[in-house]
């Protein structure tokens, strides 16, 4: 049983070749796939649309990326997953210089998860940035729980069937920050921040993602985006807890807004 165990480990960690089909390219993307050639322009053409909301967004980006991104697209769920044993719980991921993803004709958006993918891969590929985890993961969520409207990708309108946005009617906030914080329906955003010190994220994974997107959001748009020009400095200064408070203020102070915020959320969506 231990030499089945030691090759099985063996075989999920050594990677399989994956041939695809059909190759399409757009102005800044390569797509590899193996879905139809309507899904993967589909997917090229909504990538396309990140990438212009997303360089519109930061302004005075520095483009350093020559070469075009890459992206691999699977047919089906069970191909993505036969292909990529160690991806676990992930319906895409981003591993350099690839995003792969599978196209899922089931879902009302068979395409949010590549976003939040591909957003990664902007961070990483495009701007440069080294952001901490929170920040990084924030981000990609900001875009990819965003709404598509007349082939534009519209930055902080919240599509209500995307991830995390379907979770928040499960949180149950009571209005006393400190009571839901001792029963871990919130987590102090110095946890979030720092990435220390909070639940085990396997058991609270839902709640981390829509801490990271909510903070976000919130440092965008609260108060018609009072925070959002020290948002984007914070955005290039990568996110630390001491670049935070330089840029937005205290945490604990942030916290007391924030919170009524995300539960406005938690109510509304």
């Amino acid at each position: 049983m231990i030499l089945v165990g030691i090759a099985f480990t063996i075989f999920a960690y050594v990677k399989r070749p994956w041939f695809h089909q059909l190759q399409l390219e757009s102005v800044h993307y390569i797509c590899y796939s193996t879905a139809t050639e309507a899904q993967t322009q589909q997917i090229l053409n909504l990538a396309e649309m990140l990438y212009k909301s997303y360089t519109s967004f930061f302004p005075n980006l520095k483009i350093h990326k020559k070469d075009k991104l890459k992206l691999k697209l699977y047919k089906d769920r069970d191909e993505f997953k036969s292909y990529n044993l160690t991806s676990g719980w992930a319906e895409a991921f981003y591993k350099k210089p690839y995003c792969h993803q599978y196209y899922s004709e089931d879902e009302v958006n068979p395409y949010h998860w590549m976003i939040h993918e591909a957003t990664h891969q902007l961070n990483a590929e495009v701007a440069h940035w080294r952001l901490e985890k929170w920040l990084d993961e924030g981000i990609a969520e900001y875009f990819s729980t965003s709404t598509i409207q007349n082939n534009r990708l519209i930055p902080g309108k919240i599509d209500r069937n995307t991830y995390p946005i379907w979770w928040l009617g499960s949180m149950n906030l009571s209005g006393d920050l400190e009571k839901d914080i001792k029963a871990t329906k919130i987590i102090p955003l110095n946890t979030i921040i720092t990435d220390s010190g909070g639940p085990h994220i396997n058991k609270y994974f839902n709640l981390y993602y829509i801490h990271w997107w909510s903070l976000t959001h919130f440092l965008i748009h609260y108060e018609n985006g009072r925070y959002k020009g020290r948002f984007l400095n914070l955005v290039k200064d990568g996110g630390k807890l001491e670049t935070f408070e330089k840029h937005i203020g205290p945490v604990h102070e942030i916290q007391v807004q924030w919170y009524p915020y995300l539960q406005n959320f938690a109510k509304t969506l």
